[in-house]
């Protein structure tokens, strides 16, 4: 049975002294403005709500009322008396904080999978697929939530946060997000003690903490995490020197003069076209495509849909237009400042010269997320590979 019953049936009221009385280790330290705050009110109005005892005199709930009475040097206090098992006495405590509602939501969490332990071990947890009406004293869910004034699913959620590692617990309950539902359930659901820990300990060392950010932070230690995994396993990669791998570093317009003329099969790249000179660079890619594609040869562009007609016309002066190739996002849709949900974007097609059919292709593809692990501009390889695989042959040379 719950407190509120359990102190109605075993309640005898007294008066003790203060020194008889014992204060064990609590599950919560003592707040020291609520004492101040009870000190005043305590002063002005006098005691409100007497603390309460066990029959050997140690303290179950109001130990913040008792160190203020302790702060106003008075001798005795007015209490509850109640006879009843170490479990109830437990019971009391934890109902004490949970209805005082001073709790922030990890604490309430914790106390809330102590207080069903509890219950539990009391023979009166209502289990699972039992008829929820067969047993007035058995407590369900929805009865410990409407206890708790909050709905079952909200109890659930603020349950479900004391899934988190019990460090990275520990350390966000003392941060900004201590009380934010929602930014606890996304740490939770990683299901990575690991990662768990990191995004608490950033949180502590400061990270902006609305829910935005905290979804921010997240995808940013899980790419930290994949880009370490990659690169360790770049690191011993034993055919990094292969001379049919080369890689070139640079203004890809310098850079590309050490390629020889009509030596490349196909070009797929992805000019950065948010930038003040992204025409220039689309027109330096049509003269590269120009003078090292050999005939016949391909070159597959990204491209964004406020610029198509300009990229068609530079492009256009050195190579023909083959195409136009639609990319399906994954996940969220952007915005664009025009005021249009962008659910795709577009690859642009280039042939030099006469192109030799060999099979058809798909005009439409659906991406995958990047996950943008190395830069913000990544794309998915998802389409790189569908089309390079489609449009050259073992041994051709890709750019």
């Amino acid at each position: 049975m719950g407190t509120t019953q359990l102190l109605r049936m075993h309640l005898s009221m007294k008066i003790i002294k203060i020194d008889d009385i014992s204060v064990s280790q609590r599950l919560r330290e003592i707040d020291r403005d609520k004492v101040d705050d009870l000190v005043e009110s305590i002063r002005l109005i006098g005691l409100l709500h007497p603390i309460v005892i066990d029959t050997d005199n140690n303290l179950l709930a109001g130990n913040h009322r008792l160190e203020a009475y302790r702060i106003l040097g008075r001798d005795t206090i007015e209490c509850k008396k109640v006879n009843l098992s170490k479990l109830e006495n437990e019971l009391v405590q934890i109902d004490e904080n949970l209805v005082n509602n001073e709790l922030n939501m990890i604490e309430k969490s914790e106390h809330i999978i102590l207080r069903e332990s509890i219950l539990d071990d009391l023979g009166i947890r209502a289990i699972q697929g039992e008829n929820q009406y067969g047993d007035v004293k058995s407590y369900t869910t929805s009865k410990l939530a409407s206890e708790l004034e909050i709905s079952k699913r909200k109890y659930q959620w603020i349950k479900q946060i004391s899934k988190i590692n019990h460090t990275a617990r520990e350390i966000l309950k003392y941060t900004d997000i201590s009380n934010n539902l929602d930014a606890l359930l996304q740490i939770e659901r990683l299901r990575d003690d690991e990662l768990q820990i990191e995004v608490a300990t950033r949180i502590e060392n400061g990270h902006s903490t609305n829910s935005g950010n905290i979804r921010r932070l997240i995808k940013d230690v899980q790419n930290e995490i994949k880009r370490d995994s990659i690169l360790e396993q770049l690191g011993n990669y034993k055919n990094s020197n292969h001379k049919k791998l080369q890689l070139y570093q640079g203004d890809f317009r310098e850079v590309s003069l050490e390629l020889d003329d009509n030596s490349i099969d196909m070009i797929f790249t992805d000019p950065p076209y948010i930038t003040d000179d992204s025409l220039e660079l689309y027109e330096g890619l049509s003269e590269l495509g120009n003078r090292v594609l050999k005939d016949g040869g391909s070159c597959l562009c990204y491209v964004t849909q406020a610029m198509l007609h300009q990229v068609l016309n530079v492009m256009s002066s050195n190579l023909d237009y083959y195409w136009i190739i639609s990319i399906k996002h994954s996940g969220n849709n952007g915005r664009h400042g025009r005021g249009v949900f962008v659910e795709w974007k577009p690859i642009l097609w280039f042939v030099k010269g006469k192109r030799k059919r060999s099979d058809f292709v798909a005009d439409f593809v659906f991406s995958e997320d990047s996950g943008k692990t190395f830069h913000d501009w990544e794309q998915s390889i998802k389409e790189a590979d569908y089309y390079i695989s489609h449009l050259t042959n073992i041994g051709n040379t890709i750019l």
